[in-house]
């Protein structure tokens, strides 16, 4: 009979963590994205064999052009989630709330990825919002943020979304000034491939 209340009680304490970080990962995938293809191919198979993807299942949100689904689009328009600039964009979503908690923008590498993901999963629970984006500002185009960024910008050119570029040169030379060591990374978009300064957003 102990080892019945025992095994009872264990099974208890194991649920309490479950139950109390209800979030879920939404991936919005661009349909021209070719790093939002690398990700499908690269961790959506493995996913849910990984920390914290045992915890957080994942939610394919397609995204084609500028348009969202009817849902995701009424959460940019109520200010529950912040403004998307380019895919893949993975928001930790609170499937109770209904509304984003948390953000990792863009894709370079899988090791990576797991990386940022168990870091922003743990801001979360510490009550922190990692990679939060302000207002909803709609969604033109993938990564198409650039121009609307340097219209409402502080002009401070210090902030890396100040510095997208069409070439790699540019990017590289920026990436050096802003003190990043020459690292750059690319995001996809319907005109084209976008390169900005740093290894990741």
């Amino acid at each position: 009979m102990k080892n019945i209340i025992l095994v009872f009680l264990v099974f208890c304490f194991m649920l309490i963590p479950i139950a109390g970080f209800s979030n879920e990962l939404l991936v919005l995938i661009g349909d021209k994205s070719q790093s939002s293809k690398r990700w499908q191919q690269e961790v959506l198979p493995e996913y849910n064999t990984h920390n914290p993807g045992q915890n957080l299942p994942v939610k394919i949100v397609p995204v084609k052009g500028n348009l969202f689904p009817e849902w995701f689009a009424k959460a940019l328009d109520d200010g529950r989630a912040g403004e998307i600039l380019g895919t893949p964009t993975f928001l930790i979503w609170d499937s109770k709330e209904k509304k984003e908690v948390g953000r990792i923008e863009g894709y370079t590498q899988k090791s990576r990825f797991f990386s940022q993901l168990t870091e922003a999963v743990d801001l979360v629970k510490q009550g922190q919002h990692p990679g939060k984006r302000e207002g909803s500002g709609g969604h033109r185009d993938e990564g198409s943020g650039g121009d609307q960024r340097k219209d409402e910008g502080s002009g401070n050119k210090n902030n890396i979304m100040d510095h997208i570029y069409k070439t790699p040169e540019e990017a590289k030379k920026a990436s050096q000034m802003l003190g990043l060591g020459g690292e750059i990374h690319t995001h996809e978009t319907a005109d084209g491939i976008i390169y900005m300064p740093g290894s990741t957003m």
